[in-house]
Formats: structure tokens, sequence, C-alpha cells
């Protein structure tokens, strides 16, 4: 698509694509991990904890992905991908290692994950009320 008077063409950011796609293939990999690997939980509380690690995962990943074609800056693109991935190593990646690796102590910082996922959201929502639009919005 060719850029003609009135309409910008934007392509998309290729780093947060990356990191994108780079999270999916992760997070298919400790899903399958979660569903039949050895070390996949047998407890129903623990299948809960892997459950929702991987549906976070996903969405954020899925977000991500999405981010990457917002007609923003890149400071704005780039720190909210920022947000997301602390976000997703904090709070899944705790989640996972609480259930899967059979290791209790990450399971205090989840929270602090879930605050990052938030604060993501956030940061969308704010540079999409500040960014200047494009004229053709």
């Amino acid at each position: 698509m060719r850029e003609t008077p009135g309409h910008q063409v934007h392509l998309a950011d290729r780093r947060v694509l990356a990191i994108g796609l780079v999270s999916g293939l992760v997070a298919v990999m400790l899903a399958a991990l979660a569903a039949h690997g050895p070390m996949a939980p047998t407890k129903l509380d623990a299948q809960r904890q892997v459950d929702t690690a991987i549906m976070l995962h996903f969405v954020h990943t899925l977000a991500l992905m999405l981010m990457a074609h917002w007609a923003a800056p890149a400071r704005w693109r780039l720190t909210i991908a920022g947000l997301w991935l602390i976000g997703i190593i904090l709070f899944s990646g705790s989640l996972y290692a609480l259930t899967l690796f059979n290791q209790p102590w990450p399971g205090a910082i989840t929270p602090i994950g879930g605050l990052f996922l938030m604060l993501g959201w956030i940061g969308w929502l704010t540079g999409l009320l500040a960014v200047k639009r494009p004229e053709f919005d």
C-alpha cells in the first residue's frame, strides 16, 4: 500500500512484533510441558494456577502483536511492551516455577507481575488518549 495524501502507511514495529512472537513460542512450549510433560501438575490447584499463567501469557502475547501495529511513537510501544514483558516474566513465570518446577519462593512475586501487566494496559489507554491522532483517524 502506497502513501497517498491524507493517508499514512504504518508498518508494524518489528521489535515489538518479535517480542510477541518469541513470547508466543515460549507460551506454547510451556503449555505443552504443563499438559504433557513429566512435570505436569497433578493437583487441581496447581493445574488451575498453571492454566491462569498460560492464559495470561497468551493474552499478553496477542496484545504485544497487536501493539506492534499501533500507529504511535515507538517509545510508547516499547514502553508498554516492556511493561508486559516484565509482567509476563514475573506473573506467569512465577506461576510456572511454582507449579511446573515445584519452586515455592516465586509465588511472592506473582502480584508484582500482575501490577506490571495492569500498568501496560493503563499505559496503552493513556497513550491512546495522549498521542496525536493521524488525520485519517
